[in-house]
């Protein structure tokens, strides 16, 4: 019950929907217990004593007392269901919501699958618990209270003889939830494992093909699969042993007062509309009781998934917007236009999960505004990290990354990143129309502005080209876009924001030759007036920076122009002789030989 306590701060605001529901629940109940009774009356003082005005008139009261049940009945599950829709919707939304504020850390140890799994299997149990589970609950518990009140009025005992083997059944449901507990468990969980082996086939469904990996991807999905229905085996036998039993407790009821009722009958201590009533009240004893087994597995449904939703809404919001300060606001600090100056200063860093092993060790280096530097290193080095710290994707664990002199942990987060303009090296589009993926980070803009941004990009030449030029329609992740375009729209969308930092990591890696050399014309046109930083794989991206940073180990190993690092023959000389010396030299020699240079883009950095 504690978990069912959880879901008290979405249910509270419609607690005025929730009164209304329980007064008509109430004039519904009242309803249909009073058409057994009017039964009985109009047996006894009609039927017996052959008086049809007395039928007639319970009759009528009958019919009545239907009425009012069966509008109850229908308000009342009207109500619950625009209730349970109302809760649904603000838990789903809140859950959502965190979602935009968990920090990228998270995200690492949390498959998009078992996320997927959570706001839609999960969400649909507590649902149905909500909308029919709880309300059937009470109304239900109500139901059996009352009409046991009323049996005992009747004839007390023939009432006693009737519940005799009722113990059984509840013997029988105290069972069947200690082992429904965990098996509903095991499903939800199960459910998560086999929706994360769907998402990741699809998304991944291109390597699948390239490798022709069909077969192990359907055995993979078969395998787990294959424990889904195990899990739900499980959870079925489960029922299927426990229902039964209430069956047969109901059946027994029966039996025990028609044996009873027939001996009362025979020997007058009881009277036949009576022993008619009781044949129909019997059903709103029996039911609550046995339907407890169907709403105890609809309660446990519900307590398995509560706290695979709690996971998500208390997660830690670890990147976050610091508590004002007093004197000058970052923001008022942060206020100036035009290129900013980038500093790292000390900085150590370690992801989240593995605290013991830094990535950044007392990293230090700075950007001056407008300046445009490359990042280069081997794997393992650090340049990604320097890149994902700066708008905070991750948060240092000692030193400062500062803008304009500001640590960035100071600067409000929306402020922060409306300033940085990123084009991500694996490029995520929307499935949404050209011009609304180019604007995503503006969507304000204006026509113009699209279309100049698309310009910078190399975009508009193949927009105009499409069936509705920037109104066409883009499928998922930006199938139907070679991997190129997909890249210069999303360096499209990064140069609408104007940001006063613009970082590119291997923005231009899914490009030919020509299309990069296009687009670096634009950029040095773009670039000019704000500060950039280039995470990039060929050489010539990092010629043209007005300076190199090389790592190496997480610290700056050296940094200088391209001509000053290859003069110093170092780590930069080193990698540069590894990826590029031998290329330039075949290159000389086709020369030398009257040959044409090949036109396959340049070897690519390590990184």
């Amino acid at each position: 019950m504690n978990e069912l306590k959880k879901l008290l701060p979405f249910v509270w605001p419609y607690r005025g929907r929730l009164a209304l529901l329980a007064l008509v629940a109430i004039v519904s109940l009242v309803g249909m217990l009073l058409e057994p009774y009017f039964f009985g009356l109009a047996v006894d003082q009609g039927i017996a004593k052959q008086n049809m005005e007395a039928v007639i008139l319970y009759c009528g009261l009958l019919i009545g007392s239907a009425i009012v049940f069966s509008a109850g009945n229908y308000i009342k599950s009207l109500l619950q269901g625009i209730v349970a829709a109302d809760v649904v919707r603000d838990l789903r939304n809140a859950l959502y919501r965190k979602l935009q504020y968990l920090p990228f850390s998270w995200y690492t140890s949390m498959p998009t699958g078992q996320i997927m799994s959570r706001m839609l299997s999960d969400m649909d149990a507590v649902e149905q618990f909500v909308a029919w589970g709880f309300t059937t609950m009470l109304t239900e518990g109500a139901t059996f209270v009352l009409t046991f009140v009323i049996l005992l009025t009747l004839d007390w005992q023939l009432t006693l003889a009737v519940l005799a083997p009722m113990p059984l059944m509840a013997i029988a449901i105290v069972r069947f939830r200690l082992k429904i507990d965990p098996a509903w468990a095991a499903v939800r969980e199960q459910m998560g494992r086999l929706t994360t082996v769907l998402q990741e086939n699809i998304a991944g469904v291109r390597v699948v093909k390239a490798f022709a990996r069909e077969p192990y991807a359907m055995r993979r999905f078969d395998e787990q699969n294959a424990l889904n229905r195990a899990r739900n085996v499980d959870r079925t036998r489960l029922e299927a042993g426990a229902f039964p039993m209430m069956d047969f407790v109901s059946g027994l009821s029966f039996v025990v007062m028609l044996a009873v009722g027939a001996v009362r009958l025979i020997d007058g201590s009881l009277s036949l509309g009576v022993f008619f009533s009781f044949t129909w009240y019997i059903w709103s004893i029996i039911w609550p009781v046995r339907i407890t087994g169907w709403l105890v597995s609809i309660m446990r449904q519900a307590v398995a998934s509560i706290p695979r939703l709690w996971a998500i809404l208390q997660a830690e919001e670890t990147i976050r917007d610091a508590a004002p300060q007093a004197g000058a606001s970052a923001e008022q600090r942060q206020s100036a236009a035009g290129p900013a100056r980038v500093e790292f200063d000390n900085v150590t860093f370690a992801f989240p999960d593995d605290p013991a092993t830094p990535v950044l060790n007392g990293l230090t280096f700075s950007i001056e505004p407008g300046q445009t530097v490359a990042i280069l290193g081997g794997t393992g080095s650090g340049k990604s990290s320097v890149i994902n710290l700066i708008p905070r994707f991750y948060d240092v664990t000692g030193g400062r990354v500062m803008i304009d002199g500001v640590d960035v942990r100071d600067i409000p987060l929306k402020q922060l990143r409306a300033q940085i303009g990123i084009v991500p090296q694996e490029t995520f589009l929307f499935s949404a129309s050209l011009r609304e993926n180019i604007a995503f980070g503006k969507p304000d803009a204006t026509e113009d502005e699209v279309i100049a941004a698309a310009r910078v990009a190399q975009v508009d030449d193949f927009a105009r080209a499409m069936p509705k030029g920037y109104d066409t329609r883009i499928g998922e992740r930006g199938i139907g876009l070679s991997g190129g375009q997909r890249q210069r729209v999303a360096l499209a969308r990064a140069v609408l924001m104007n940001p006063r930092i613009l970082i590119l990591d291997e923005a231009t890696s899914a490009v030919d030759t020509a299309t990069e050399d296009a687009i670096q014309l634009a950029l040095a046109e773009v670039m000019r007036g704000r500060t950039s930083i280039i995470v990039a794989q060929r050489l010539s991206t990092m010629k043209n920076a007005d300076r190199i940073v090389v790592l190496k180990d997480g610290r700056v190993a050296e940094a200088g122009t391209h001509e000053e690092l290859l003069a110093l023959g170092g780590e930069y000389t080193r990698l540069y002789e590894l990826q590029y010396r031998e290329q330039e030299a075949r290159r000389r020699d086709l020369l030398d030989e009257g040959g044409e240079l090949p036109v396959a883009p340049e070897p690519a950095m390590a990184h």
